[in-house]
C-alpha cells in the first residue's frame, strides 16, 4: 500500500484539532470516569446509626403505591420513613394513612399549603428533614426504589465522624439491558462525571433521588431555603460549604443503589440535561469548570470528526486516489484512540450498573449528543 505523505494546510489543521481534542477527552476519561469503577465503596459495620428516610410526595400516588413499601421493609434496626405531602392531595393522603396503619416506621407530614410557586421537592425535603427524629437523613424521590433490602445499611455505612454528605448512585433502568440506549448513555455520562469528582474529594453535585446528610449540617446552612426557585440539583447548594474533601463520601455499592421505576423518556432526558447545564453554570468551582471544558472539547471533537469524514469522502469521489493519504490514517488512529479509551472506561461502569453494551454505538451517540447540545442552546436563545 502506497502512502501520500504530502499534507495540505486544511489537513494539517484537522489533524492538529483532532489531536488536541482527543488528548483532552482521553485525559478526562482516565482521570474522572475511571475512578468510578475502581472505587471501593464503604461496607457496613457493627455500628448502626439511626436513620430517617425523607420523601417528597406531591402528585406521586402511583409511585408511592409501587415503591414506598420497599423503604418501609428495609432490613435495618432503627429507621423511620418521613413522607411529606399536601393536604389537598386526597389520594396520597388516603394511601399514606393506609400504610401508616400497617407500619409504625412511617411518619406523615402535612404541609397544609400549596407549594406551586417554587421547587416543591426542595421545599418538601426541607420540611421533612426538619421533622426527622434522627441525625442521619437520606433524601430520595418516590419514583425510585431501593435495589436491595440493605440499602439504608449501606448508605449509613458511608458516614464517618467527618462526613457531612453522602452522594449515592441512581440507576435509570429496572432491568439489565443487553444494549445501552442513548437515553441511558446520557444518564450514565452525567453520573460518571459527578461521582468521579466526588470520589476525588471534589464533589459538586448529586441527584436528589439519593443524597444523605447529617441533619445538623443541613439545618446549619438553612437547607434549600435560598435555592427553591433554582432548577439545579439538591447538593449544589452545599458545594461551597464543603471545606474539606473528607466532609463528603460516596456510596456506589450495588446494595445502596436506587432504581428509576418509570420508563425513561426523551422528555425526562431533556429535563435532566437542562438541570445538569444549570448545575454546571451555578458557580465556578474547579469540577464544574473541568466538566464544562470536557463538554466543549467533546463537541469540538465531534465536529472535527464529521468534517474529516466529509472532507475525505469529497476527495475520493471525483477520482480514485493513487495512494492512501497519510493524514487520513492518522485521523482514523486518533479517532480510534478516543473511542476505544471511552469504550473501555465507560463499558466497565455501564456493565456493573446494568446499562448494557454501548461501545459500538459510541460514534453515533457522540453525534446525537452534539445535536442535543445545539437544540438546547437554540431553545435557550429563543427564550
Amino acid at each position: 500500500m502506497e502512502l501520500n505523505y504530502s499534507l495540505q494546510p486544511l489537513e494539517w489543521a484537522l489533524l492538529a484539532c483532532m489531536a488536541v481534542t482527543a488528548f483532552m477527552l482521553i485525559r478526562f476519561y482516565l482521570m474522572v470516569y475511571s475512578k468510578v469503577y475502581r472505587y471501593k465503596p464503604p461496607q457496613p459495620t457493627q455500628e448502626k446509626h439511626p436513620v430517617s428516610v425523607v420523601l417528597s410526595s406531591k402528585n406521586e400516588y402511583e409511585a408511592l403505591k409501587k415503591n414506598l413499601l420497599f423503604w418501609l421493609e428495609q432490613k435495618y434496626p432503627d429507621f423511620e420513613v418521613v413522607v411529606v405531602y399536601e393536604e389537598t392531595d386526597e389520594d396520597v393522603s388516603q394511601l399514606l394513612k393506609e400504610f401508616e396503619r400497617r407500619y409504625d416506621k412511617l411518619v406523615i407530614i402535612n404541609t397544609n399549603q400549596s407549594i406551586n410557586f417554587f421547587d416543591e421537592q426542595k421545599f418538601s425535603l426541607s420540611i421533612g428533614t426538619k421533622s426527622a427524629h434522627n441525625e442521619y437523613v437520606i433524601m430520595t424521590h418516590p419514583e425510585f426504589r431501593p435495589d436491595s433490602e440493605y440499602c439504608i445499611d449501606h448508605i449509613q455505612a458511608a458516614f464517618t465522624p467527618e462526613t457531612q454528605v453522602v452522594v449515592g448512585q441512581a440507576i435509570f433502568t429496572e432491568r439489565k439491558k443487553r444494549f445501552c440506549s442513548y437515553s441511558l448513555f446520557r444518564m450514565l455520562e452525567q453520573s460518571l462525571q459527578y461521582l468521579g469528582f466526588a470520589i476525588d474529594g471534589k464533589a459538586f453535585t448529586g441527584r436528589q433521588c439519593l443524597l444523605a446528610y447529617r441533619k445538623d449540617f443541613f439545618l446549619e446552612h438553612r437547607g434549600f431555603s435560598d435555592s427553591y426557585a433554582l432548577n439545579c440539583g439538591g447538593f449544589d447548594r452545599f458545594a461551597n460549604r464543603i471545606t474539606s474533601p473528607r466532609m463528603v463520601n460516596v456510596q456506589t455499592s450495588p446494595e445502596s443503589r436506587v432504581k428509576y421505576t418509570r420508563t425513561l423518556t426523551l422528555r425526562e432526558v431533556l429535563r435532566q440535561e437542562r438541570w445538569y447545564r444549570n448545575t454546571l453554570a451555578a458557580s465556578h468551582t474547579t469540577p464544574r469548570r473541568e466538566t464544562r471544558a470536557y463538554r466543549f472539547f467533546n463537541n469540538l471533537y465531534i465536529l472535527f470528526f464529521v468534517l474529516g469524514i466529509v472532507y475525505f469522502v469529497k476527495m475520493c469521489l471525483p477520482v480514485q486516489p493513487e495512494a492512501v493519504p497519510l493524514w487520513a490514517l492518522v485521523f482514523v488512529f486518533l479517532g480510534l484512540c478516543k473511542f476505544i479509551t471511552q469504550a473501555a472506561v465507560m463499558q466497565k461502569a455501564a456493565k456493573s450498573s446494568g446499562y448494557g453494551t454501548l461501545w459500538f454505538m459510541l460514534p453515533l451517540y457522540a453525534i446525537l449528543s452534539l445535536f442535543l447540545q445545539v437544540a438546547l442552546w437554540g431553545r435557550k436563545r429563543r427564550r
